[in-house]
């Protein structure tokens, strides 16, 4: 099976959810490659703003911020822009804490 962004990011996420943080930041950044190699603009949104709220929980706010403009800057077509809006809406909070 091809290990694909949505699949990473899934896999990240139950990584997230079972405390194994270092794995799942490792993944995390594996599909927010993946995404990108695959033009899916979603997905490393997601990917990005999840990246982005780890790093800011482990309180490295240089690697949060990249991760979190990263996110904001990622262009979505007009037809996809609202499939992303809570997670850009979570990256800008998360940014407002992050940013001096």
């Amino acid at each position: 099976m091809p290990r694909t962004a949505t699949l990473l990011l899934t896999k990240a996420l139950h990584l997230l959810d079972r405390g194994a943080l270092p794995r799942a930041e490792a993944v995390l950044r594996e599909a927010v490659a993946a995404a990108e190699a695959a033009v899916d603009p979603v997905t490393r949104v997601r990917a990005l703003c999840c990246l982005g709220e780890l790093l800011t929980a482990q309180n490295r706010p240089v690697e949060a911020e990249a991760a979190l403009t990263a996110c904001l800057r990622v262009p979505l077509p007009d037809d996809l822009d609202d499939a992303c809006e809570a997670e850009r809406e979570r990256a800008r909070a998360l940014l407002g804490r992050v940013s001096p």
